[in-house]
C-alpha cells in the first residue's frame, strides 16, 4: 500500500489547525482531491473491517469499478509505469455486502476501495456479517455520499486522471474501535450525519491568508481596539461634567439655578455644554429631575451624571 506523510505545518500552522479541527471526537476522514490550484475535500467514513487507516494516509489514482456494483469480479487497473502510488477503486453502493465489493477490489489489485451512496449524503460506518469474509480482507476501505462519487465520476469520464488521498483530522476517532459500543451494533451499519465545519481545502486556505495576512490583521486589531477606547474615554469625559474653584477672571458670572453671581473660590461644576453652577445648586437640581431625563436648566441637554 502507497503511502503518504501528512503534509508539513510549521508550528503556527499547527496551532490554527487544532483550533479548526472540532471539539468532540468524529468519525469522519477527509478525502482530498486536487488539480492544479483546485483543491476539493470530501468527508469520508472508514470501514469496519480491514485494516485500520494509518494517520500518514493513502494516496492513489481513482478508477471507476466495471461493474459498478463490483458484486462480481472487477477490470484490474490499467497496467502503468508512472503511478506508483498504485490504484483505488470507486464502487457503487447496494446489490451485494461490502465485504464482497471490497474483496473483488483487492484480488484484482487495487491498494483501497472507496464505496459510494447513491442517492443519499448520508454516511455509513461499513462492516460484514461473515467473519471468514472479514479475516480475507488486507486492503482499508471508506464510505462517501452521493455527490461527492457525482463529482469524482464526472471528473474520471472527462479522461482527467484523479489522484486522492485521505487526511486523518486530529480528533479522529473511529467508532468501531470502541468494544463496548460496537458490540450492540455488530454487523449493522452506522449512519453519520454531515456537520458544518470547514473541511481539509478549506481549512489550508484560511492558515495561508492568516500566514500572509494574520499580522497586519493582528495589528489592525490592536490599533482598533486603542482607537475604541480612546474614542470612549473621550465620549466619556465629552458628557461629564467637571469640577473647578472659581476665579476672578474665568468666563462665568451668574449661577441661574440661585441667580446668585459667582465669588472667588466658589466650587463649580461644569457640565459637558458648557454652562456651570454652584456645585450644590446642579447638584440638587439633577437629584429631583427623572433618573432617564436630567438635563442642563439653560440648554435642556443631557447630562450624564455618574452613578
Amino acid at each position: 500500500m502507497a503511502m503518504r506523510l501528512g503534509p508539513f505545518s510549521p508550528p503556527s500552522m499547527v496551532a490554527f489547525s487544532l483550533l479548526l479541527e472540532t471539539i468532540s471526537a468524529t468519525p469522519f476522514v477527509h478525502l482530498v482531491y486536487t488539480d492544479n490550484s483546485t483543491c476539493l475535500d470530501f468527508r469520508a467514513v472508514p470501514a469496519c473491517f480491514g485494516p485500520p487507516l494509518s494517520h500518514a494516509g493513502i494516496v492513489g489514482n481513482l478508477v471507476e469499478a466495471v461493474p459498478g456494483n463490483a458484486c462480481q469480479p472487477v477490470e484490474a487497473p490499467p497496467a502503468s509505469n508512472q503511478t506508483p502510488s498504485g490504484f483505488i477503486l470507486l464502487i457503487r453502493r447496494y446489490d451485494c455486502p461490502f465485504g464482497t465489493k471490497v474483496l473483488h477490489a483487492q484480488r484484482a489489485g487495487y491498494q483501497a476501495a472507496l464505496i459510494h451512496n447513491l442517492y443519499s449524503d448520508r454516511l455509513v460506518s461499513m462492516d460484514v456479517e461473515r467473519p471468514e469474509t472479514r479475516e480475507q480482507i488486507r486492503i482499508p476501505s471508506l464510505f462517501i455520499g452521493g455527490s461527492a462519487s457525482k463529482l469524482l465520476r464526472r471528473h474520471l469520464r472527462s479522461g482527467k486522471t484523479i489522484q486522492v488521498s485521505t487526511v486523518i483530522p486530529r480528533d479522529y476517532e473511529n467508532p468501531c474501535w470502541d468494544p463496548s459500543e460496537y458490540a450492540v451494533l455488530d454487523y449493522s451499519t452506522r449512519h453519520h450525519d454531515l456537520r458544518f465545519w470547514p473541511g481539509y481545502c478549506t481549512q489550508r486556505m484560511i492558515i495561508r491568508f492568516l500566514e500572509e495576512f494574520g499580522f497586519l490583521i493582528l495589528l489592525g486589531l490592536v490599533l482598533s481596539s486603542f482607537i475604541l477606547a480612546g474614542w470612549v474615554k473621550w465620549r466619556h469625559r465629552r458628557h461629564s461634567a467637571r469640577t473647578r474653584t472659581f476665579q476672578r477672571g474665568d468666563p462665568y458670572d451668574l449661577c441661574v439655578i440661585c441667580m446668585a453671581d459667582f465669588e472667588e473660590g466658589d466650587r463649580l461644576k461644569i457640565l459637558w455644554c458648557g454652562h456651570a453652577y454652584h456645585h450644590t445648586c446642579i447638584d440638587t437640581w439633577l437629584l429631583i429631575q427623572p433618573k432617564t431625563g436630567k438635563t442642563c436648566p439653560i440648554c435642556k441637554q443631557e447630562v450624564r451624571v455618574a452613578t
